[in-house]
């Protein structure tokens, strides 16, 4: 068979999609492996170097800037896989079947029984689980994870190029181009929603449960993978067929993947020889150096970062698109759509965006787990019987998603309303892990875009008005705003933002006297009930 495989990325993914050609060449050295690039490459990338028949960048397959902005980072990297598609098609004529694999998949025998498996149909989807959860957090990080994200996981797609394969590859190009968007509100999650018609309103669509491919740590439960070579990367089997790939989505030195994997199949030894094998050669290729690289997509052209709410009000408004042609151009003699931003909609350009590197301190900074146990005394007694290693475990691996609050200033509903008006879905698809949690969405776009935790608290202003914060804020001794006001802004009777005056609270309130004395005067307000979102405890 001649195979065409293809994937998208940005360069943090880069060392992913070369551990990908890797193994594509291992096991089926005469495919060709096209890579989409939706970055901006720098000087130290070349083309001709990299293990990949082609590298497309967006502007290849016809897209302009305009387009581009409209797009964050993991939309843009779905959205340009129709076009690739369709010009895959055109210039791989000859190829008896096309894939898309996602780049931090992984080949361990040859393809060759895809062809059996799809039969006499054109369309192969692979469903992201193939059968029921068993328990709660199963059902909840998986079943109710895949409702709102899409019954296929589309890391995986096999395609005839036929009639019926062009069809379907033509419609979703289409759909791509315009409602390729993470909007969940809308019915939509990138590009994965519009497959769950594809079985209803194309015929040649295959179903592929198989259990050896797309084989990943949220659908372990079930399988039975073993290792019958020690030593063999090429002798792991899955329910006694030969694994074919591994999806390591998550996977790398923070090591999501495993701690994912652990909840559902702690035990298994072929699965953990699986991902050091994995790790070790992400690592080869530069993974360190790049997966904190920052998408070149994802500045202005005067290197200002661009907000999700800046994204979302182009994709929205027909006149900003018209008026602003290219939304990256800062020309100084000209208007500019940064500029329009700056004097028009501030909340979308102004923020605080915090350094890769000090997005784990900040996290643990404001996560208090003595609060949290004694808010949340179900949570002691689980952490009591072994079911959670620790307050902060059970806070990831089910409390953001009961609503719980990491801080006493951090009010999780209150949160979860504004945030869902700037992000349709704030809770994420990572569930059991830091980043499928309000405070992880916090301080990845609500503080970027202005957004707070508790009523009366206002990042900018306290620096503003705190310059000795502004400056350790500045230096990296203070981690957040909200990190100096919970552990020592309140208890100096700090003022939160511009509309709470503390002491006159205090005078009309008598009860607040002596609950400030210990909680200093917001506190009091806190535990009084007094903000929106909390009663009083």
């Amino acid at each position: 068979m001649k195979i065409a495989v293809y994937t998208s990325a940005a360069l943090n993914y880069l060392p992913k999609a070369r551990a990908l050609a890797e193994s594509l060449a291992a096991v089926e050295p005469e495919a060709s492996l096209t890579l989409c690039l939706n970055d901006v490459p720098p000087d130290w990338f070349d083309a001709a170097t990299e293990p990949f028949n082609r590298v497309w960048l967006p502007q290849d397959l016809g897209f302009d800037r305009g387009w581009i902005f409209q797009h964050n980072v993991m939309e843009l990297c779905t959205a340009v896989k129709g076009r690739a598609l369709m010009r895959l098609i055109a210039e791989e004529d000859e190829a008896d079947l096309i894939l898309y694999l996602d780049p931090d998949v992984v080949l361990y025998h040859p393809l060759t029984p895809l062809d059996g498996y799809l039969g006499d149909d054109s369309i192969g989807l692979v469903p992201h689980i193939l059968a029921p959860e068993q328990s709660e957090i199963g059902v909840e990080m998986t079943e109710v994870s895949v409702a709102a994200h899409g019954v296929y996981n589309l890391g995986h797609l096999i395609l005839r190029a036929d009639a019926r394969g062009r069809a379907f590859a033509a419609w979703w190009r289409d759909r791509l181009d315009a409602h390729c968007f993470d909007d969940r509100q809308r019915g939509l999650f990138t590009d994965q929603r519009w497959c769950d018609l594809a079985p209803a309103i194309f015929d040649g669509v295959r179903i592929l449960k198989q259990p050896n491919l797309d084989v990943a740590s949220w659908n372990l439960a079930g399988r039975e993978i073993v290792q019958t070579r020690a030593g063999d990367p090429a002798s792991f089997e899955v329910d006694g067929l030969p694994l074919i790939t591994y999806h390591f989505s998550g996977t790398g030195p923070a090591g999501t993947h495993r701690r994912v994997r652990e909840i559902f199949d702690p035990g298994n030894a072929a699965v953990a020889e699986i991902e050091r094998l994995y790790e070790e050669a992400i690592a080869r290729h530069r993974q360190a150096a790049l997966e904190h690289h920052a998408p070149g997509h994802d500045f202005f052209d005067d290197g200002t970062d661009i907000t999700p709410a800046a994204r979302r009000l182009y994709r929205r408004h027909a006149d900003l698109r018209d008026a602003f042609p290219d939304p990256y151009a800062c020309p100084a003699d000209a208007p500019s759509y940064r500029n329009w931003l700056r004097a028009n909609r501030p909340g979308a350009i102004a923020g605080l965006c915090l350094a890769p590197h000090r997005l784990e301190q900040a996290y643990r900074d404001l996560f208090d787990a003595d609060f949290y146990l004694d808010r949340y005394p179900k949570a002691l007694a689980a952490i009591a019987a072994g079911t959670y290693r620790d307050a902060l475990d059970h806070y990831e691996r089910i409390g953001a998603r009961q609503f719980h609050d990491p801080n006493p200033f951090f009010v999780s509903s209150y949160y979860f309303d504004r945030a869902s008006g700037h992000d349709p879905w704030p809770l994420s698809a990572h569930a059991g892990r830091r980043e499928g949690t309000l405070l992880w969405h916090y301080l990845t776009v609500g503080l970027p875009s202005g957004l707070e935790p508790v009523e009366f608290f206002d990042s900018r202003w306290y620096l503003a008005n705190n310059r000795d914060v502004e400056t350790a804020f500045r230096l990296g001794s203070v981690s957040t705003p909200l990190a100096h006001f919970l552990h020592d802004g309140n208890r100096e009777n700090r003022a939160p933002g511009p509309e709470f005056a503390g002491e006159s609270y205090l005078q009309a309130t008598p009860p607040a006297r002596a609950a400030a004395e210990a909680h200093g005067a917001f506190g009091a307000l806190v535990r009084l009930g007094g903000i929106a979102g909390r009663v009083a405890v």
